[in-house]
């Protein structure tokens, strides 16, 4: 069921904008501009500390970023979708998560760009840029930002979770930082990813299901 009185409207130019700035901040990591390395060493002065208590939550909470774990996640997610008989925001789900994690494995064989070489607190191999925990994290709460604005008619709960399913993504990310597995870079190049993934998905849901589904019920 459609939540017909507000639902979230088109993200076509939203989706434009960020792909042009998704297309610009990959330029600047593939040259390592100046602009870039001043970010990163910024942040990194910022976030990352030796206190044992922050490094044992973010070695704890970097797990819900995991591949495995986003795998999992989805899987349940479209599997309650399906149950409820919600079949076109399953296929929303899955293709977009799909599409943003597989776009992220063929940018980092592109792209390769090591990893910080400082010593990493947790286990990590693969190229760098984008943070996948990054990209799987923002496609995933941003799909479920999406059902929820969708779906929940309780103003006041849609909130709520809106503002957990955002922290989410920017938690995991000041993880992989802290951690010494990605450049701030990196992690930013993810929810850029994320984020473009989800805004096209949900702009091709909008005119090819959502719309249309309006259209019938307001002339019913």
């Amino acid at each position: 069921m459609i939540n017909t009185k507000r639902p979230p409207k088109d993200t076509l130019i939203p989706g434009a904008i960020f792909t042009f700035i998704f297309s610009v901040w990959i330029i600047l990591v593939t040259i390592q501009s100046n602009f870039i390395q001043t970010f990163d060493k910024t942040i990194i002065n910022l976030v990352c500390n030796r206190n044992p208590a922050n490094i044992s939550f973010a070695k704890t909470f970097t797990v819900l970023g995991n591949t495995k774990t986003i795998v999992f996640e989805t899987i349940v997610l479209v599997v309650l979708l399906l149950i409820f008989r919600q079949n076109i925001y399953a296929l929303f789900t899955a293709a977009t998560i799909a599409a943003a994690n597989g776009f992220n494995w063929i940018l980092k064989h592109v792209v390769q760009r090591p990893r910080p070489t400082v010593h990493h607190l947790v286990y990590a191999d693969g190229y760098s840029f984008p943070s996948g925990h990054s990209v799987g994290s923002a496609s995933l709460f941003g799909v479920l930002i999406i059902l929820t604005l969708l779906l929940i008619r309780s103003g006041a709960l849609k909130a709520i979770l809106v503002i957990i399913w955002a922290l989410f993504p920017l938690t995991i990310g000041y993880t992989r930082i802290f951690l010494h597995v990605h450049y701030p870079s990196d992690v930013v190049g993810g929810w850029l990813e994320g984020i473009t993934f989800v805004l096209i998905a949900y702009s091709i849901l909008y005119h090819y299901y959502i719309e249309p589904r309006m259209y019938e019920i307001n002339n019913s």
